[in-house]
């Protein structure tokens, strides 16, 4: 049996004027020290563990803007291909987003971007962190 409604009532429920916050996220982001810290970033499943960790903060703080996105995307690749002895395009993708999300702290959400740079930090850290444990040649400093 068909269903007579107005126009207004279909417009209104299909189409809104603001994006929301996907309905899953249900509250704020929450990350404890040991998710942080008991994490080996030098590891691929760990590094996943870490974007999907800043993904969470970004899409509940900026669900509105689609930049970030592709910046944790060239971040993830980047840590793909990153070996110990040259992960100087980890290091440049971690850059890219670290600047975008300094941009974005304001002081209601100063605690857990700050988490989240400091899980980005680790991830960059790592693979060289990991050469030196190793005994592995280091990059060269710029002269």
């Amino acid at each position: 049996m068909s269903k007579i409604i107005s126009m207004r009532e279909y417009v209104r429920d299909k189409v809104s004027i603001m994006p929301t916050p996907p309905a899953s996220e249900t509250g704020e982001p929450y990350i404890n020290d040991s998710q942080v810290w008991s994490k080996d970033y030098s590891k691929l499943e760990s590094v996943v563990f870490g974007v999907l960790k800043i993904r969470e903060v970004l899409n509940y703080y900026l669900y509105y803007e689609d930049v970030w996105a592709y910046l944790l995307l060239n971040l993830l690749d980047a840590a793909a291909h990153a070996t110990p002895e040259d992960h100087s395009e980890l290091a440049e993708a971690a850059a890219h987003v670290r600047n975008y999300m300094v941009q974005a702290v304001d002081a209601g959400n100063r605690k857990n971007m700050q988490a989240a740079l400091l899980i980005l930090d680790l991830i960059e850290k790592a693979p060289g962190f990991r050469a030196q444990v190793l005994g592995l040649p280091q990059e060269k400093a710029a002269d």
